[in-house]
């Protein structure tokens, strides 16, 4: 054998050895509420490991926000490069010189998984993959996603077998919990079926948990070899929404674990408000120098929290106000707060207002005997 071939045959090996690596991890997820981050169950989720085309949520995040930045716009011509057309993997048969909105463009990649269409956004909107990529990474960094490195703009496995895109299920929760910023992400990721070109019949969105999960309206899908059947879902049940981030699972148990996933989750917290808005707050405060001498306080706004269930009994709220007030006092004088606490944990605040005005006595008054008494 040739040294040629013999080096030929040793980089197929330690590709393969490479991708077989990611293959034999174990499944990975965790779910977390929207809004806060609160992480309610996770396993294995800072595993680094392949997001196949869950990584189109970055591409996708990035133009959101150019157009949210004034960049460009959801109209904005997007331009088929010959590149984009020789995409393989799942695409939308584009055409070197076809020419659509950016937002048709997105809808293709968030409903069908298109990968040509991700490298002709790439390329229009930052003039090349390169720059893409190095704009993707570069919000990677600023997210906090601590595991993540992007190498292309699609998710296929590369050329090489080994320079893998790579990140982790916490990574990927983070990833779409900034999407959801942007009300055209659950738009797209809800959308059942999707045809680019009026004279074609409508693809089913890759996201079958939408049927089995009535909730489910999002997000994204992906699978290769080296990163099994993936999914990053999100659901939203009694005002309460969840992401779930699945990887490294098999075709039906990604749709299924992540249902899994997503019920027991939503069983397993709540919304709490034990302040409202206007809401009488602690006792009443004493007002040296006045004619009536205590004053009330109210909470400026509400504090609601979301919380396991079991750890309700935890709860307990931590009021800081002065011990006495000094007439004249005004209504709506700030004067303290209010901390919902968790064990050592503040899960909201308020600001604490007085209830009504308060007047310093006057000498006259006390020479009458007017001063009032305390209860």
């Amino acid at each position: 054998m040739s040294f040629s071939l013999i080096a030929a045959v040793s980089i197929y090996i330690a590709s393969q050895t490479v991708q077989q690596g990611y293959e034999q991890l174990p499944p990975s997820y965790i779910c977390i509420e929207a809004e806060t981050g609160k992480i309610i169950t996770e396993s294995n989720a800072d595993l680094q490991r392949p997001p196949a085309s869950m990584l189109k949520m970055m591409v996708m995040l990035l133009a959101d926000e150019g157009v949210h930045a004034g960049k460009w716009s959801y109209d904005t011509p997007i331009t088929t490069s010959k590149a984009a057309q020789s995409m393989g993997g799942t695409q939308i048969y584009l055409a070197a010189g076809d020419i659509f909105p950016l937002e048709d463009m997105l809808m293709a990649m968030a409903v069908l998984s298109a990968n040509d269409a991700s490298v002709a956004v790439a390329e229009s909107l930052w003039g090349s993959v390169p720059a893409c990529l190095d704009a993707m990474n570069r919000r990677a960094e600023e997210l906090g996603m601590k595991n993540t490195h992007f190498t292309s703009v699609h998710g296929l496995p590369p050329a090489d077998r080994e320079n893998f895109d790579l990140t982790s299920a916490r990574d990927m929760a983070i990833l779409a919990k900034e999407s959801l910023k942007y009300p055209q992400t659950l738009v797209r990721s809800s959308t059942r079926e999707f045809a680019l070109r009026p004279n074609t019949p409508p693809r089913p969105s890759t996201n079958k948990l939408m049927d089995r999960m009535p909730d489910c309206d999002g997000l994204k899908t992906g699978y290769i070899r080296a990163s099994g059947f993936c999914l990053t879902a999100t659901a939203k049940r009694n005002d309460i929404r969840l992401i779930a981030v699945l990887m490294g699972s098999d075709r039906e148990g990604r749709f299924n674990h992540t249902r899994d996933i997503l019920n027991e989750c939503f069983a397993k917290i709540t919304r709490v408000q034990p302040v409202f808005a206007g809401m009488s707050i602690g006792k009443a405060i004493p007002v040296q120098k006045s004619m009536e001498e205590e004053v009330g306080l109210r909470a400026a706004s509400d504090i609601t929290a979301l919380i396991n269930k079991d750890e309700s009994d935890r709860l307990f709220l931590e009021i800081t106000a002065p011990v006495s007030l000094e007439a004249p006092v005004l209504e709506g004088t700030e004067c303290g707060n209010v901390r919902l606490m968790l064990g050592d944990e503040i899960l909201g605040t308020s600001a604490l207002y007085t209830d009504r005005s308060v007047e310093r006595v006057r000498l006259i008054d006390r020479g009458l005997g007017c001063r009032g008494k305390r209860n």
